[in-house]
Order: structure tokens, then sequence, then C-alpha cells
């Protein structure tokens, strides 16, 4: 199946002089017109993305505007943002430019990512701390309000549009059950928060029920709830710490 290009990106691609026989052969094959691109629109915020990251998308948007919602709500000032598997650092990037009374750090197990999130924080002038880390391993700090992520979630079994599969596996697949990055995280979370904390992380519509058990399993005297996205599927889960 082939996949939809938008006709502003074909025009974008045409501005910057990249609308070429060769990209032309590339699309034709579903490589992904963002990669041709260079950058993406995320949150008002120039995304630098090449084929070592994932290509930012909406649902990762509604991610960032409902954690920021939420940081409002709770009254979080000056939060301690921690941003795992931040691959462009787009969630990261954004939450401080939204709040930029925040500090932010942001963490992957990619070099190669956190050479395209290093450059995308120097483009945009924007002071976070970026450091690599398998999850949680070399996370130094144990203070921090928030933790979000967009980490892998793909199940091995899911059948993937063509573009996706230009983008790297090891972002995107999480074991048989598309949980395996989630569960460690949640199982380490509370040793690197705050008594009052918030995590915010994108799931998998189909892992409800197993995210569920392991909040459960895990957690005491803490309040959840997972949300849908734009579309209607579940793709969130937010954790709250003493945060009545």
């Amino acid at each position: 199946m082939k996949t939809k290009i938008g006709i502003s990106e074909l025009n974008e691609l045409k501005r910057i002089n990249k609308y070429t026989k060769k990209n032309i052969k590339k699309l034709d094959s579903d490589y992904p017109i963002q990669y041709l691109i260079g950058y993406v629109d995320f949150y008002g915020l120039k995304i630098t993305v090449n084929k070592n990251v994932l290509i930012p998308r909406y649902e990762t948007e509604y991610l960032v505007e409902l954690t920021q919602k939420y940081i409002n709500k709770l009254n979080i000032k000056n939060p301690k943002i921690l941003d795992l598997c931040t691959g462009s650092g787009c969630i990261g990037l954004s939450l401080k430019s939204l709040i930029p009374s925040s500090s932010v750090t942001m963490s992957d197990i990619s070099s190669r990512a956190l050479k395209v999130a290093k450059k995308n924080a120097k483009d945009l002038s924007i002071d976070v701390k970026i450091l690599k880390s398998d999850l949680l391993k070399n996370i130094k700090e144990k203070d921090y309000d928030i933790l979000i992520s967009n980490p892998p979630y793909v199940m091995t079994t899911e059948v993937l549009p063509n573009n996706v599969l230009y983008e790297p596996s090891l972002a995107l697949y999480s074991k048989e059950k598309g949980i395996y990055h989630i569960e460690k995280i949640l199982k380490n979370a509370e040793s690197y928060l705050k008594e009052k904390y918030l995590i915010a992380l994108e799931i998998n519509e189909k892992s409800e029920e197993d995210l569920t058990k392991i909040i459960k399993e895990n957690f005491k005297n803490i309040t959840y709830k997972f949300e849908k996205d734009l579309s209607g599927k579940t793709r969130y889960l937010f954790i709250f710490k003493n945060c009545e």
C-alpha cells in the first residue's frame, strides 16, 4: 500500500530543491518524505530528523499538550522533567519551550539519536541536559517531578506500514507484547521521582490490560488514567502521586 504524502510536504521538498529523480524513486518505495525534507514541525519547533530517529507524530504532540495541562492543573512549579527515549528530543525540547522555568533532562540509548537531539537543542537554542542511558540505568538524579516518555511499544507481531519500516527498529519494537520497555520504566520509576510526581507515557493501544496489572503490582497510593488520542485510540498512560 502506497503511503499518502501531503501536498504541503511535497511543496516543501520542491522548495528546498530535493524533488529529484533519486528522491522520487525513494518516495515510490515508501521512503518517509520527512527524512528527505530533513525536519518536521513539532509544536511550533523545527525538529531535525533523519533515519536514526523516529519521525515525531501528532500522537506525541498530544502527549506533550496533555502533560503541560496536567503540570498546570497540578500546580507543579519549576518542574524538573526527565524525558526517556528522547530520540530527536521533540518531547523534552517542546516542554522546555512551553515551560521556560522547567529543567529538562533528555536521554536515549542510541548515540546516533542523541546526536540528533543535541543538534536540535543547539539549533533551537534550548538549554537542556542530554545524556546516554538505557532507560534509567545511567540516570543519577533522584528528584524529578515529571517522567515522560514515548518509548518503544510496537509488538513484534504487528504489521507496520511500509514507510514506518524505514524508521529505527530500536525505537519501535518492545518484544512480543509491546510493553517490555514500559514495564522496566514503571518498575523503577519511583526511585527517581519526588513524593509528588507525574508519569506520562505514550503506549500501545492494545496494552491497557497488561499495564493495569503492572501498575497494581508496583505502585501504592497513586492515581492513574488511560487517555485516548485524537483518533479515539487508547494511547497514553498518566500516573499521579500526591497530586490531589
